[in-house]
């Protein structure tokens, strides 16, 4: 098998992340991955923000956090009623990809970056999680002022679309999770 076959089977979200920084020469190459995601018709709409402010990250946190207390969905809710719950898992860096919304289609586009970085992530020994609460968030009114408030600025007409939190992870992977092999259909 392949390393990149071995590393897209081997990548899990990680839940638990030592505090220190990612060095800068891999968050360089993560996010260089990301720019090498295909796009259609080559748009590359992305725009990349990169969270490192321990500051900033707890007060997004904590109001991401709201969003899961005040979510029609049990599970998010009762997820954030726990004392122990992070969203970000204590994660020491934050990456959010936005769109061009103009763009043919940014949404996929953003997400495809995304998962460019979370498998470079992966390659280097780096832990990497899918953070859906940064655009749950951002889609309140709330949200929106408090990115305003922390600097946290889109350039003009983005929107986040994909965002993920990236660390050293503190314990060992967890098991792949059984894989749903009956949702595959070849026509021949």
């Amino acid at each position: 098998m392949n390393e990149t076959i071995r590393t897209i089977l081997r990548r899990r979200s990680v839940r638990a992340y030592r505090p220190e920084q990612i060095e800068r020469a891999a968050l360089d190459l993560i996010l260089e991955a990301g720019t090498y995601a295909p796009s259609a018709m080559n748009q590359q709409p992305w725009h990349f923000t990169v969270v490192q402010n321990r500051e900033l990250l707890q007060r997004l946190e904590t109001s991401c956090r709201t969003v899961f207390l005040e979510s029609p969905v049990e599970a998010l809710r009762k997820a954030a009623e726990r004392d122990d719950f992070r969203v970000f898992y204590n994660a020491p860096t934050l990456i959010i990809v936005t769109g061009d919304s103009d763009a043919l289609a940014p949404r996929y586009d953003c997400t495809l970056a995304m998962q460019n970085m979370m498998l470079a992530s992966a390659s280097l020994e780096i832990g990497s999680c899918w953070m859906h609460s940064v655009m749950m968030f951002h889609e309140t009114e709330k949200g929106k002022a408090l990115f305003r408030e922390l600097g946290i600025v889109f350039p003009e007409r983005h929107e986040p679309y994909a965002a993920a939190v990236f660390g050293y992870g503190s314990g060992a992977l967890p098991e792949p999770e059984p894989r749903k092999t009956g949702s595959v259909t070849i026509l021949e």
